[in-house]
């Protein structure tokens, strides 16, 4: 498991650039997979969301935008990714707060959702209950994995290997954008990870999408 204090002073650190870097490295299609994740976690039309691990604020932005009469919040345990969500918009609540410990209620929120962060908490585990007793109808994880083909699987990390730390280092933030490639190759994916929410919430259907091969996972948990 990731040590909280050095994953929160990485992001502190690449805050600045975290948006182009996305979009350099992904080339852009992480904007389709969580305009996937919107489209999900408004099936329900929803009048609350949390979103966790905000960062920026690019995914709590497009819910509110597919949800006008939606009360928002945005939470990141990072000041600095924070401060950038916060020159957006302003009709969004941004809160500094960290999902293994969120200071709401149970049930006050119709849906939650967590993007490319559960993998970089000190206990997914935790996590995920604490994003499922503060959800009543719908939690929503989107999260980097491991392709399923062996082939793919190989030839993609071993770009990736090179890729990230080079981009990584022409922003002089070598080692934080080996991390974030260092922990998709580890973490649990597929039904391996709808085990993990299974055991630490109260949704009895747990699914997922695979994109771009199993590159990054959508998962989503429910009662329907």
């Amino acid at each position: 498991m990731p040590q909280a204090q050095a994953i929160k002073s990485m992001f502190n650190n690449i805050s600045g650039s975290y948006d182009l870097l996305n979009d350099v490295l992904s080339l852009g299609i992480h904007r389709l997979w969580k305009k996937a994740l919107v489209k999900e976690i408004s099936l329900n039309n929803p009048i609350s969301i949390l979103d966790c691990a905000t960062g920026t604020g690019d995914i709590a932005i497009m819910m509110k935008k597919s949800n006008p009469n939606a009360y928002i919040v945005g939470t990141d345990f990072s000041e600095n990714m924070l401060a950038e969500a916060i020159k957006k918009t302003e009709s969004i609540t941004w809160e500094v707060q960290d999902v293994m410990n969120l200071p709401y209620s149970d049930n006050q929120f119709n849906n939650s959702s967590i993007s490319y962060g559960i993998r970089n908490v000190e206990d997914y585990n935790k996590a995920i209950s604490e994003l499922a007793r503060v959800s009543s109808d719908k939690i929503c994880v989107l999260e980097f994995g491991q392709p399923q083909n062996f082939i793919f699987k190989g030839i993609y990390f071993a770009v990736m290997m090179y890729f990230i730390p080079f981009i990584g280092k022409l922003f002089k933030k070598e080692s934080a954008y080996k991390y974030l490639i260092d922990s998709s190759m580890k973490f649990p994916c597929a039904d391996d990870f709808c085990e993990v929410i299974k055991k630490n919430s109260h949704f009895k259907n747990v699914k997922y999408k695979s994109f771009f091969g199993g590159v990054t996972y959508l998962y989503t948990a429910s009662n329907d």
